[in-house]
C-alpha cells in the first residue's frame, strides 16, 4: 500500500507585496523541488492526489475546517502534503506566506489540526523558520493524529544547489528510510546551510521515566506507507510528550 501525496508550491509573490504583506523576493527552486518530489512518488507506486501551484495554492488549503478553513478536501485530505513557500516564525507560531489576493495572505499553524479526519500523517514544509528548537512543544495542537511534522529550525535556502533536495526526499522515503531522516538528509545540502527538524508527539510508554526509547518512537521507526514499518496514529489524549530531531550541516542532533 502506497501513500496519497499532495504538493503545492508559491515562487512569485507580487501580489502580497503589492500589499504590503511582505518584502520578501520571488523564488526558483520550488518549481523544481515540487516537479522532481511528486513523479518520483508516483513512479513508487504512491498515489498523486494534486499537485498545484502558485494562486491555485490557498491559505485555505490548510486552515482547519473547524475555523472555516478547507483542509478536509486539501492538505488533511493526503497522508503525505509538501507545501513550498515562504516561512516565518513569529509570536510563537509558524506562518506560511501565500500570493491569492483570496482569503488571508498568511496560514498560520495555530490555525492548523491535521489528522483529525484520520489522514495526513506527515506534514513538509520547504520554508525557513518554521519550528522554534526551544520550544517545539508550540506546535502540540497541530498534532490530531499527524505523526510528524518536518520543516526547519531556521534558513531554508532559494539555491540552484537545493533544486533536488525533492528528488533526494522522494529517493529517500522510497529506499526504506525514516521519514524524519528522509527530510533531514534529503533537504541538507552540500552547498548552503539548510536547517531541517522533525517533530513528533509521543505516548508515555517510550518516556521511559526519561530514559526515551527511541526505537519505539514515532520519530525513530516511521516510514511512509509500502516502505517499512508506520506508526499507528496517536489520538490526543494519548499524547505524553514531544520529541524533536535536527540537523545541522546534514549531521542530526
Amino acid at each position: 500500500m502506497g501513500a496519497v501525496v499532495g504538493v503545492e508550491y508559491i515562487q512569485h509573490f507580487a501580489n502580497a507585496r503589492a500589499a504590503n504583506e511582505t518584502a520578501g523576493e520571488d523564488l526558483e527552486c520550488p518549481y523544481y523541488i515540487a516537479n522532481w518530489f511528486a513523479p518520483r512518488m508516483a513512479q513508487a507506486g504512491h498515489t498523486l492526489r494534486f499537485l498545484r501551484s502558485e494562486h491555485d495554492v490557498k491559505e485555505l488549503h490548510l486552515r482547519d475546517e473547524s475555523m472555516a478553513g478547507d483542509d478536509v478536501n486539501n492538505a488533511d485530505s493526503v497522508d503525505l502534503y509538501l507545501i513550498i513557500t515562504h516561512g516565518s516564525y513569529n509570536l510563537k507560531r509558524a506562518e506560511l506566506l501565500f500570493d491569492s489576493p483570496e482569503e488571508r495572505w498568511k496560514s498560520s499553524s495555530t490555525d492548523w489540526r491535521f489528522g483529525d479526519n484520520c489522514n495526513m500523517e506527515w506534514l513538509m514544509i520547504y520554508g525557513c523558520h518554521t519550528v522554534d528548537k526551544n520550544e517545539f512543544d508550540r506546535h502540540q495542537s497541530v498534532f490530531q493524529r499527524l505523526h510528524l511534522m518536518c520543516g526547519a529550525y531556521g534558513s531554508m535556502h532559494d539555491a540552484w544547489s537545493v533544486d533536488e533536495v525533492g528528488a533526494d526526499t522522494a529517493d529517500n522515503l522510497n529506499s526504506g528510510m525514516l521519514v524524519s531522516d528522509s527530510w533531514g538528509d534529503g533537504v541538507s545540502d552540500w552547498y548552503v546551510a539548510n536547517h531541517p527538524i522533525v517533530v513528533s508527539v509521543e505516548r508515555y510508554e517510550t518516556y521511559n521515566g526519561g530514559h526515551i526509547l527511541w526505537p519505539d518512537t514515532v520519530i525513530g521507526c516511521d516510514h511512509v506507507w509500502g516502505k517499512g514499518y508506520t506508526f499507528s496514529d496517536i489520538r490526543p489524549e494519548e499524547q505524553y510528550w514531544m520529541a524533536a530531531h535536527w540537523w545541522d550541516g546534514g549531521l542530526r542532533g
